[in-house]
């Protein structure tokens, strides 16, 4: 089983379990005062870059990013350290006012929205601990936010498990070479 298998794994699990039950704002680059409410997007390695978005993607953000941070074989299975970072964006609340034009008070509740989707990701995780019949959560799940500065209105978090997997037997590698 490759690295890439299993990050792909946990990617499907979370577009599966995970981003379907929450909508986060997107951000509006060119109007700060309007915004849509989205499902995460769920990226491997790192959020993409503008102009390098895929078809279809009008943002990357929300989104949980799924990484490894290191992996270890052993002679019975191998154990994948993941690290999914959540990024999402909350410039403040947006509101009718008594004319029912949408007023916008910045704040810095944004820590709220992240933490929900960490929550979120967390509890369907530990609800469903196969992933997608390749691997297995393993251990305590553990979680937070990055102590730097966030970058308002940007707010970050990230969360760490480990998956296993049995390692492939020697006669499970030559069969699947015939």
């Amino acid at each position: 089983m490759s690295t890439m298998a299993i990050l792909e794994a946990v990617q499907a699990f979370l577009h599966e379990k995970v981003t379907p039950t929450i909508k986060l704002q997107e951000p509006n680059d060119k109007n700060v005062h309007e915004y849509s409410l989205v499902n995460p997007q769920v990226h491997i390695g790192w959020i993409p870059p503008k102009g390098y978005l895929p078809e279809g993607m009008e943002s990357a953000i929300p989104c949980l990013i799924v990484g490894l941070d290191d992996g270890t074989k052993g002679s019975q299975d191998n154990s994948f350290n993941l690290r999914i970072s959540a990024a999402v964006y909350s410039p403040g609340l947006h509101a009718p006012d008594e004319s029912g034009a949408v007023a916008y008070t910045p704040d810095f509740e944004g820590y709220r929205d992240l933490l929900n989707l960490i929550d979120r990701t967390v509890a369907k995780l530990g609800e469903n601990p196969i992933i997608n019949g390749k691997g297995t959560v393993e251990g305590p799940i553990k979680w937070g936010v990055y102590q730097q500065e966030q970058p308002y209105p940007y707010w970050y978090g990230w969360i760490t498990l480990t998956i296993e997997r049995p390692s492939l037997q020697a006669t499970e590698i030559v069969q699947n070479l015939l």
